[in-house]
């Protein structure tokens, strides 16, 4: 109850959240803390499901009235009711122990609901076919009715079905010395290497408490999706090279790229954010990287970025998200089908920006955790359209599926398909004046 308060009054994500109640409460039981976890992460998924039957015992539009607690504690019983799976004298525990931390008279709103909610059943034969879609799959509205227009029906089937995201690490090489691995694996936990990927591995059952060993606190790993590793391996900067990494706080993927460059060269970072900024300077001191620098700017103003001719830019832009909508349920219910235009129209300007500083015959990557087509190939084709000098070229290692609208150089990670959160990738190349290569249409 304490860590989805935070979600929902602080736009906190679902790991930041838990770390945050573990922390106050003075949880040190990892078998606890693992099983909070499970346990907020699936009444966060399921937030529309939980609330249409929360709502047939309230009057109209009352949860949303209620106290953060009350209603963050109604959604857990629900969930233990109807979804749970377990015997209903736990749920029964469950609202008994609520009661008597919050008292009964701030429990009596919602004492009648308690007896009410196991009886209640979402109303299937009174929704329309999306509607039911989004309970069914725990989706907003807008999302089901977006993907059931916008992709084949294969696709869109893919994009709806709930999947648990699996957790990656990646193991910092710039802090030398022998794999952690071994030492986490002694501590029980188990991971799998990732094909195409180096220094990446899965982990097997849950990640709760790697954040607290010792080898992550020293830099030898860091949590990193495997998609967005991808990025860094189809970006793949050389030891010397100059990088422009655009919107990049706080700064996982600056780090990997640091990686693959042995820590020679240079990084020029920006971001808009200085708290962000204060974030990765942070998380480039514990990892060991030692050639990016921070610049603070705003890189949607065409005089928003540094002087700097580059032979990598990587644009890895603010997105929807709606790529993490398994692995941060949260975002599914912030996010709405305006928000999709609005961050289309910003990543136009980023893309046009960064293009100015790729040196010729240099690259710019751009990569977005979005799965919508707007932001990924319509920014990529738009910007294709009006920059002859550039052209698409093949992102690899090559992982996912290809891209849309004739982008098939360019790869779409999709969540039930590989394993990751939905991710697009694209690699552009600027023509040097000579090189006379084909263009992608």
């Amino acid at each position: 109850m304490e860590a989805l308060s935070w979600v929902e009054l602080q736009g906190m994500n679902e790991d930041a959240a838990l770390r945050k109640t573990l922390k106050q409460l003075r949880v040190g039981d990892r078998g606890i803390a693992v099983e909070a976890g499970e346990l907020l992460y699936a009444v966060s998924a399921r937030r529309n499901a939980l609330d249409c039957l929360i709502n047939g015992v309230l009057d109209p539009g009352e949860v949303d009235g209620l106290d953060v607690g009350l209603r963050s504690f109604l959604r857990v019983y629900a969930y233990m009711v109807h979804y749970g799976g377990g015997p209903g004298a736990e749920a029964h525990r469950f609202s008994e122990h609520v009661r008597g931390v919050l008292g009964r008279k701030a429990f009596k709103a919602v004492e009648e609901a308690i007896d009410l909610i196991p009886l209640q059943r979402i109303p299937w034969g009174s929704l329309s076919r999306v509607e039911a879609l989004a309970h069914e799959n725990f989706l907003p509205t807008w999302f089901v009715e977006y993907v059931c227009a916008t992709f084949d029906e294969g696709i869109a089937s893919d994009l709806m079905s709930p999947v648990e995201t699996p957790k990656y690490v990646r193991v910092n090489t710039l802090r030398g010395g022998e794999s952690p691995i071994p030492g986490l694996e002694a501590l029980d936990f188990r991971f799998e290497a990732v094909p195409g990927i180096r220094h990446a591995y899965r982990v097997l059952g849950s990640s709760m408490g790697l954040t607290d060993a010792a080898p992550y606190k020293e830099g030898g790993f860091i949590l990193q999706d495997k998609a967005s590793m991808l990025v860094g391996e189809v970006a793949a900067p050389g030891p010397g090279d100059v990088v422009l990494d655009i919107c990049a706080a706080p700064g996982v993927k600056t780090s990997h790229l640091a990686q693959l460059m042995g820590n020679r060269g240079r990084i020029v970072s920006v971001d808009v954010n200085a708290g962000r900024l204060a974030s990765w300077e942070r998380l480039m001191g514990r990892l060991g990287v030692t050639i990016a620098e921070p610049v603070l700017g705003d890189a949607s103003k065409a005089d928003g970025l540094p002087d700097v001719a580059a032979d990598l830019v990587l644009l890895d832009p603010p997105c929807s998200g709606t790529g993490t909508f398994n692995g941060i349920p949260s975002t599914k219910w912030r996010v709405t089908r305006a928000s999709i235009d609005e961050y289309a129209a910003l990543q136009g300007r980023l893309i046009e920006n960064a293009a100015a500083h790729v040196k010729p015959g240099g690259a710019l990557v751009y990569s977005t955790c979005s799965v919508t087509v707007e932001e990924n190939e319509g920014v990529v084709v738009g910007f294709l359209g009006g920059h002859p000098a550039f052209r698409l070229v093949e992102a690899t290692p090559r992982l996912g599926a290809p891209g849309l609208r004739g982008l098939v150089e360019a790869q779409r990670l999709i969540p039930k398909r590989h394993a990751c959160e939905g991710f697009f990738i694209a690699r552009l190349v600027a023509d040097s004046p000579t090189s006379g290569a084909p263009r992608s249409p």
